[in-house]
C-alpha cells in the first residue's frame, strides 16, 4: 500500500467511525441517527487522546462534560412545519418564530432535564450539522452557538430557555447565510444535530472564564518568518473565553517549536498595539456573555490567578517606542494614567514548555489520525494543568499552486507583501476595490462602508476583483479594519490589508479564525502589506493618480483595468502587479 492509498484510508476510517457504536460514548447521545460534524469529530479526537499511551495526554487532556442530539430530533420539529419552504423564502424572524412554536420530543426533553439537574455552571448550546466540519467545508459562523449563564434558576426556567435556543438553532439551518454558502458550494440540504456543553472555565468572583484559550493547527501554512517550518503547528492564545480567539480582534500566535517568538517582532510599541486587553467572560449580574477591558477590572480578577504576571505586563510610553513592566505578583502594581495593560504572554511563553509540547503533541496526534491536517479549540487551566478540547476538525486546506511568480521586471508591481502568504495566482483580475483609508479612519458608520463593499460585490456579475483595505478586513471591531460580512465579498479572489500603524490599522496573522477559514475554502488569496516597512510596497501614488470610479461610499473606490496576484509560500513574497488601467465608464 503505497502512502497516498493509506492515508485515503484513514480519511476514510475517520469519516466512517461513529460514536453511537462505542459504549463510551453512546449514553452521552440522545435520538437516532448522526450526531452532526461537529460531535462526531470531537469525540472521534477526544478517543484517540483517551486511546494513546502517552501519560500526559491521558491525564492531562480532556472535554467539557456535554450531551449530544441526534438529527432525529430535528427531524421531528420540521415536521411540524408544515409550510417551511414558504418561510424559507420570507422573513428570516417569521421562521424563527415558526421553529419556536414547536415542541421537541420527550426524550430529548427527559434527557436536557437530567443533564440541567446536574450542571449549574453556564453551557453553551452549540450547532453540529452533518455538512459541519467536513473534509472541505467547517461552516465556521454559518449556524448559530448560544450561551447560558444557566445558574440557580429554577429547573423548567433553565430547561425552557435551553429548549428555546436549540430551536433557534434548528432555524438558523435555514436562515439566508447559511442556504447563500450551501448553494455557493453546491451542497444541498443539511440536518442539524446539537451539542450541550459546559463552558471551559470557572467563577471568579462575578466573572466566569477560563484563564486561557485559543485555537490550534497541526500545520501552518502562513508562516511569517522562514525559520518556522509548515508542520512545527501554531496556536493562537487569548486571556478569558475561546470567542475572542476564532474571530479577528487580538490573540498571541505562537508557533509550537519557537514559542518565543512574535509575529509582530520584539519592539514595545508594536508589541503592545498588536496585544489583547480586552477579553471575554460570562457576568453573573448580566446574564450573559460582554466583553470587558482589563485595565478596568483587573484589581477584581489578579488575586484569582497566582501566575497573573506571566500573562499581562505594563506598557509605558516614552520617547523611544516604550517599554514593558512586569505586574507584580500582589495588587500593588502601579497603573498610572497613560498606561496599558496588555496580555502578552511573555513570561508564560518562557515558563510554560510542557504546555506547547502537549499542544503539540495532541495536534500532531489528531493530524496522522484524520489523515488530514487537524484543527482544535481549547482552554487551558494553568493551576490544574488541563487541556480541555471543546472542538477538534479537519483543517481544510485549498490546493496550491505550482506555478511560480514570474519575471516582472517590466511589470509596475503597486503592492508588496514579505510575509504570512501561501502559494497562489490569480491573472488578469479586472478589478481593485480600495478603501480609502484616509477617509476610513474619519468615518464612524462603518457599515455603511461594509454594506456598499456588498453591493459593489453584488454588482459584479461573473467577474472578480482584489480588495485592498486598511487593517483587518471583516473585523468584529470596525476600529481594526472594515467589518465586512462573507457574503459581501463573495466574488472577491484576493485581499491585501494594508497596515498603517501612525491610524492604528494593523493586519494580524488570523489563520484559524472564521473568517480565514472561509478564504482557504473559497481559495481567496491574501497578502498584508505592511506601509513603509522594508521589503513591502503599497504605491499610494498609483492609487492616487490612476483613473478610478467611485462605489456607493465615498471611501470606496473602484479601479479597472487588468490586474495579476502571484504569491510564493516558500519565500514569503506576494506583488500585486498591473497589467493596464482603464477610465471607468
Amino acid at each position: 500500500m503505497n502512502d497516498k492509498t493509506a492515508n485515503e484510508k484513514t480519511i476514510s476510517e475517520y469519516f466512517a467511525w461513529d460514536p453511537q457504536n462505542d459504549p463510551d460514548f453512546s449514553s452521552l447521545i440522545v435520538g437516532e441517527g448522526s450526531i452532526g460534524g461537529k460531535g462526531r469529530s470531537l469525540l472521534f479526537g477526544f478517543r484517540k487522546i483517551r486511546d494513546n499511551v502517552d501519560p500526559d495526554l491521558q491525564e492531562h487532556v480532556t472535554i467539557p462534560v456535554s450531551l449530544f442530539i441526534a438529527v432525529s430530533s430535528f427531524r421531528d420539529v420540521i415536521r411540524q412545519i408544515p409550510n417551511l419552504e414558504e418561510l424559507q423564502n420570507g422573513d428570516p424572524a417569521q421562521l424563527e418564530e415558526a421553529f419556536l412554536r414547536t415542541t421537541l420530543p420527550e426524550e430529548v426533553r427527559g434527557h436536557l432535564a437530567a443533564f440541567l439537574s446536574k450542571m449549574t455552571d453556564p453551557i453553551i448550546v452549540r450547532s453540529s450539522s452533518i455538512l459541519e466540519d467536513s473534509l472541505k467545508y467547517s461552516f465556521a459562523g454559518k449556524y448559530l452557538s448560544l450561551f447560558e449563564i444557566n445558574g440557580d434558576a429554577p429547573l423548567e426556567e433553565r430547561l425552557a430557555r435551553v429548549e428555546e435556543d436549540i430551536k433557534k438553532i434548528y432555524a438558523r439551518t435555514f436562515f439566508p447565510i447559511a442556504t447563500a454558502y450551501r448553494n455557493k458550494h453546491k451542497l444541498g440540504n443539511d440536518e442539524m444535530g446539537i451539542i450541550i456543553m459546559r463552558v471551559a472555565g470557572k467563577w471568579r468572583g462575578n466573572y466566569y472564564y477560563p484563564t486561557m484559550a485559543g485555537v490550534g493547527f497541526s500545520r501552518y501554512y502562513r508562516r511569517w518568518t522562514t525559520r518556522i517550518k509548515s508542520e512545527d503547528g501554531i496556536i493562537r492564545l487569548v486571556f478569558g473565553m475561546g470567542t475572542t480567539s476564532t474571530k479577528r480582534g487580538y490573540a498571541r500566535t505562537f508557533s509550537l517549536t519557537m514559542p518565543c517568538l512574535r509575529p509582530e517582532g520584539q519592539n514595545p510599541f508594536n508589541v503592545m498595539r498588536h496585544s489583547q486587553e480586552h477579553f471575554q467572560v460570562v457576568d453573573k449580574e448580566k446574564g450573559e456573555l460582554v466583553t470587558v477591558d482589563i485595565k478596568q477590572i483587573w484589581k477584581d480578577i489578579a488575586p484569582y490567578h497566582e501566575c497573573f504576571p506571566d500573562y499581562a505586563q505594563i506598557y509605558r510610553s516614552d520617547d523611544e517606542g516604550g517599554y514593558f513592566s512586569p505586574m507584580a505578583s500582589r495588587i500593588g502594581s502601579i497603573v498610572e494614567k497613560g498606561d496599558k495593560i496588555c496580555f502578552t504572554f511573555e513570561e508564560f511563553a518562557c515558563r510554560s514548555k510542557h504546555f506547547f509540547e502537549r499542544m503539540k503533541k495532541i495536534l500532531q496526534l489528531l493530524d496522522h489520525a484524520m489523515g488530514v491536517p487537524a484543527d482544535v479549540e481549547f482552554a487551558y487551566h494553568p493551576r490544574e494543568d488541563i487541556v480541555e478540547i471543546v472542538q477538534a476538525r479537519p483543517l481544510w486546506l485549498s490546493d496550491t499552486f505550482e506555478k511560480r511568480i514570474p519575471d516582472l521586471s517590466d511589470k509596475k508591481v503597486i503592492l508588496q507583501a514579505d510575509r504570512m502568504v501561501t502559494n497562489g495566482a490569480r491573472e488578469n483580475i479586472p478589478h481593485i476595490v480600495l478603501i480609502d483609508h484616509h477617509l476610513y479612519s474619519r468615518e464612524r458608520r462603518f457599515s455603511d462602508i461594509a454594506r456598499g463593499i456588498g453591493e459593489v460585490n453584488q454588482s459584479m456579475g461573473d467577474k472578480n476583483f482584489i480588495l485592498v483595505a486598511p487593517g483587518r478586513v471583516g473585523s468584529s471591531n470596525p476600529l481594526l479594519g472594515v467589518p465586512v460580512q462573507y457574503d459581501e465579498i463573495t466574488k472577491c479572489c484576493c485581499i491585501v490589508e494594508v497596515g498603517i500603524p501612525k491610524e492604528g490599522y494593523m493586519p494580524e496573522l488570523s489563520f484559524g479564525t472564521h473568517f480565514f477559514t472561509d478564504l482557504e475554502i473559497d481559495g481567496i488569496l491574501y497578502m498584508p502589506v505592511y506601509k513603509g516597512d522594508r521589503n513591502n510596497i503599497y504605491d499610494e501614488e498609483f492609487f492616487e493618480t490612476a483613473p478610478y470610479a467611485l462605489g456607493p461610499h465615498p471611501a470606496i473606490r473602484i479601479y479597472t483595468g487588468s490586474f495579476s496576484v502571484y504569491t510564493d509560500g516558500d519565500h514569503n513574497r506576494g506583488i500585486v502587479i498591473v497589467n493596464s488601467v482603464t477610465k471607468p465608464v
